[in-house]
């Protein structure tokens, strides 16, 4: 059984990407299965790919790098007995991908799993204040993608293409590593993907290089909160999420997703990140979300930053 991961930071659009691998392995008559990994205890990734008609396992509330490793061994092992031909491993943004190679290189995966390719997906428009922590993360990442693919491409110019390019081949070599990365970089509107590009995600393969290793702990390094608020309507929310993500009393929020109901009993799908923020209407009604950041003040983020449910609204 061949395991692809589906890396990249918080809110680059691994789920979105996987919703598409995902038609084209079905067309390809591959049969798929995904592994979801929230950092926090609501798993949001996986209600959104549920109408996808594969099958899903979720690692909700543990960290597949540390507490979640065995239970991710299991599901692939369960996986693999069940004759699935491809999984579709998507992490939580802050993933340390060096432990994907310690889970599938190792027994009691090694003999049955092997690594398809790793696939690293990027903002196009790459936030360079990001902390020591989580550039560490994307560094590794970088280093180990067979394939890099660009995200919201469409948004920007060729200028700014470059400008990110730069800053990846610039953040490799601030940890030490020589790899540069150029024609191994997609830059594509995702909408215009063809069997050609999938074909070729398929067979990106990875780099397995040696490097020197920073431990992090993310439970103490990031932080989620849960919450099931309200808001007022569309404008509110709007002013509500540019407020959480810019406001520094609540902390360094990276990610916001999940539904929300307004007060006019309408529902909302939140998807949410310092440089973009996607907002709809939907028919889903379970109205939790998660906050994910660094330093989070999440006494304020739950009294201040939506209307409580407590409130009685």
């Amino acid at each position: 059984m061949e395991v692809d991961l589906i890396t990249g930071f918080l809110g680059v659009g691994k789920t979105t990407f996987i919703r598409s691998y995902l038609k084209y392995l079905e067309k390809k008559g591959q049969k798929a299965a995904v592994i979801e990994n929230e950092f926090g205890s609501v798993d949001i990734d996986s209600q959104l790919l549920q109408d996808t008609g594969c099958s899903i396992s979720s690692l909700a509330g543990e960290c597949m790098c540390c507490t979640g490793k065995d239970t991710f061994r299991h599901m692939l092992i369960d996986a693999a007995e069940e004759g699935v031909d491809r999984v579709l491993v998507e992490p939580s943004g802050i993933y340390d991908v060096d432990e994907f190679f310690d889970v599938m290189l190792r027994e009691p995966v090694k003999s049955r799993c092997e690594i398809g390719s790793i696939l690293t997906l990027v903002d196009t428009c790459m936030d360079a204040a990001i902390t020591d922590e989580s550039r560490y993360l994307v560094f590794a990442q970088l280093l180990a993608a067979g394939t890099v693919v660009m995200s919201k491409t469409q948004l920007f110019d060729e200028a700014q293409v470059q400008t990110t390019i730069d800053q990846m081949n610039a953040l490799i070599r601030e940890h030490g590593g020589s790899r540069v990365l150029s024609s191994d970089v997609v830059v594509k509107d995702w909408n215009s993907f063809t069997d050609e590009d999938f074909e070729g995600f398929m067979a990106s393969g990875y780099h397995l290089v040696d490097h020197e290793k920073e431990l992090i702990d993310h439970g103490e390094v990031f932080q989620s909160c849960m919450l099931a608020s309200r808001c007022v309507d569309e404008k509110d929310l709007r002013e509500r999420i540019r407020d959480l993500m810019t406001n520094p009393r609540y902390g360094v929020v990276m990610r916001l997703k999940g539904h929300i109901r307004s007060l006019e009993n309408v529902w909302y799908e939140m998807n949410c990140s310092p440089d973009a923020c996607s907002l709809c209407a939907c028919n889903v009604r379970r109205g939790v979300f998660v906050v994910i950041g660094q330093q989070l003040n999440e006494k304020a983020i739950a009294e201040e930053a939506f209307i409580p449910r407590k409130t009685g609204h």
